[in-house]
Formats: structure tokens, C-alpha cells, sequence
């Protein structure tokens, strides 16, 4: 049996709660850019601004860059599979930033 780590539950109310703050299609952008990234840290580190769109991708593909180095490149596979990526990540990202900004002006808007 593969097990995880114990995870705190404070842990998980504060994540639960971070994406309680993004509605539905901020979500479904999210779920996306995980699908991409392959990594719900990293998505979320590019989501947040923590980090870009570059180092996300390179993070994400440590195990593919080590067997680049190791066994060489495929002419123009590695670098469309790269640079795909980096545009399906950054599109996502867009998409969530957009859905986000859309319901906090309209919130917003509300208030005054």
C-alpha cells in the first residue's frame, strides 16, 4: 500500500478556504492548469504569482529535462512539448486571473 503524508487538518480547511474564494470558472481554469502542471503546488504557486509561467513548466518537467540530458533530445518534439505546455499553462492562468478579476469588479461594484 502507497500512502501519503498526514496532512494537517488546519492544513486543509485553509486550502479548502483559498479555493472557496474562486468561483466556478476560476475553478474549472485551476483544474486545467493542475491537469497541465500535473502538480496542485506548483498551479497554485503560478495561479498565486508566486512564481511564472516558465519556471512552472521547467518544475514540472524535472524527470523529462534529466532524460534530455542524459539521452539528447528529439529535434522537435522536446521543444513543441515544451513550448505547448507553456501556452496551455499561461492560458489557464489567464483564464483564472480573468473569471477572478470579473467577479471581484463586480463585487466591487456592489459594495459602493
Amino acid at each position: 500500500i502507497i500512502t501519503g503524508p498526514n496532512i494537517p487538518a488546519s492544513t486543509k480547511d485553509t486550502f479548502i478556504s483559498h479555493l472557496a474564494s474562486y468561483n466556478m470558472w476560476a475553478l474549472q481554469g485551476i483544474e486545467y492548469v493542475i491537469t497541465q502542471l500535473k502538480s496542485l503546488i506548483l498551479s497554485m504557486g503560478l495561479i498565486d504569482r508566486h512564481i511564472t509561467v516558465e519556471k512552472a513548466v521547467l518544475l514540472s518537467r524535472l524527470e523529462e529535462e534529466y532524460q534530455i540530458q542524459r539521452w539528447g533530445s528529439v529535434e522537435w518534439a522536446h521543444d513543441y512539448d515544451l513550448c505547448e505546455l507553456r501556452a496551455r499553462a499561461a492560458a489557464g492562468t489567464l483564464f483564472v486571473h480573468l473569471c477572478s478579476e470579473s467577479s471581484t469588479v463586480k463585487h466591487k461594484l456592489l459594495q459602493d
